[in-house]
């Protein structure tokens, strides 16, 4: 019985063990728990013959109490690690698990996004393998009502601009340096109910509608409208805050209701609050919600050095609707501001379902921010193919148009210009 023991003894494998991702270490484990629970069996139907069998001339065997509650006592716990073996196989098949240290569960994911794009203006044209983007998503849970998001991004990118005396006219490419890795996200969030739920850290400032819902696995263009370019910049309102943001939601009879308010600071203007907020209500079944957007701090002024900044208010109004093979955004926000000239942004993008895979749509775009060089107005038409739930292929044409100033130039006028561009892009998600 001693090698018994010495068998059984190590086999006694704890769940800790028992839900390593190692495979190797699975494999072993499975083979050492076969070979004792094949001796087990064996040994249990010998225990069983012994106590059955009797003999006119010898005394029934019988063996001590002990030995057989040890037996027993191992048996169970061998077939709780083989349970639990097998539940683990059922979650993750021939895939890696992933744990977490402390908190009660982690999800990971993420996207590859990546774009040639051709520029095509008056005095010239460029090409480039411009778009780079991988971003690692995590969140964890860290209790009840405690969560953290964490999107890190590994950016290799060159954005199109222009290199003639009115940089509207002859397009190529910025030289890309080594790559950025900014982290894109990362918040803590307290919930106390649906209504009521506390974030701080770096998050999604929340005004409209395809700056919320900006990762490239779900747009349509991955370019998004001209007032949130370049992005993460703060042309009518900063891409991100960094601060804190109290936000929730509550369902009527009709509806639900949806508000975001936060306070923060823009890393362009480290030293100034930028505020603000949304309400949205969506209308039952429907697929119609309206929002109603307030905002104001400050922002840099491009002209002054040293730090000074020009104070705005933002206001701004968002409608969606999205049923059927419909889905149709539009967004309009105007600031007024007191050292700049104001700005006014507004896109309308209808888009249709041709079916589960292919979207097909078109957005026009209007822009003036405020720096007194004409306004612009962008047609984008494209077609979206999603040939598996993970993988979005992009075609996508777009004509710009710069408008012409004629005065109040400080090197005289400028010509109106039109701007070609065209643009394949495919965005990966896991």
């Amino acid at each position: 019985m001693s090698l018994l023991g010495g068998l059984l003894a190590t086999t006694m494998l704890s769940p800790t063990y028992a839900q390593s991702n190692d495979e190797s270490r699975l494999a072993e484990l499975e083979s050492k728990l076969s070979q004792a629970l094949e001796m087990i069996s064996s040994l249990q139907t010998e225990i069983t013959a012994l106590k059955n069998s009797e003999t006119e001339n010898v005394e029934t065997l019988s063996i001590p109490e002990e030995t057989v509650e040890l037996v027993q006592e191992n048996t169970e716990r061998l077939e709780v690690v083989e349970d639990e073996l097998l539940e683990l196989e059922d979650k993750t098949g021939d895939r890696a698990l992933v744990q977490s240290f402390d908190a009660l569960s982690l999800d990971i994911g993420g996207f590859l996004h990546s774009a040639v794009t051709h520029v095509d203006g008056r005095d010239g044209s460029a090409t480039s393998f411009n778009r780079q983007t991988f971003e690692i998503l995590m969140r964890a849970q860290l209790g009840e009502n405690w969560s953290a998001f964490l999107a890190q991004a590994f950016i290799r990118e060159s954005a199109p601009i222009f290199q003639d005396d009115e940089q509207r006219t002859d397009p190529t490419f910025q030289i890309p340096g080594a790559g950025i890795s900014p982290t894109v996200i990362a918040w803590a969030n307290y919930k106390a109910s649906d209504a009521l739920n506390v974030r701080v850290g770096r998050f999604i400032t929340p005004h409209g509608i395809i700056n919320v819902d900006h990762f490239p696995a779900i747009l349509l263009d991955p370019e998004q409208p001209q007032f949130l370019r370049p992005f993460g910049g703060q042309s009518m309102f900063a891409n991100f805050m960094t601060g804190a943001n109290i936000h929730g939601q509550t369902f009527t009879d009709n509806g639900r209701l949806k508000y975001d308010l936060y306070v923060g600071s823009f890393v362009g203007n480290p030293e100034s609050f930028n505020y603000g907020g949304r309400v949205g209500y969506t209308f039952g079944d429907t697929g119609i919600t309206v929002g109603a957007n307030l905002g104001g701090g400050s922002r840099v002024r491009p002209s002054l050095i040293g730090g000074q900044s020009s104070d705005y208010i933002l206001y701004g109004a968002d409608l969606l609707y999205d049923k059927g093979p419909i889905l149709w955004k539009s967004e309009i926000f105007y600031t007024n501001e007191d050292h700049l000239s104001d700005r006014l942004a507004f896109y309308t993008q209808p888009a249709y379902r041709l079916n589960d895979q292919w979207t097909a749509f078109y957005r026009f775009d209007f822009f003036d921010d405020g720096n007194d060089r004409g306004n612009q107005i962008e047609h984008a038409v494209g077609l979206n193919f999603v040939p598996t739930k993970n993988v979005r292929l992009r075609g996508i044409a777009t004509f710009k148009n710069f408008e012409a100033v004629e005065e109040g130039l400080p090197n005289g006028p400028i010509s109106e210009a039109d701007v070609r561009s065209y643009q394949l892009s495919a965005t990966f998600s896991f």
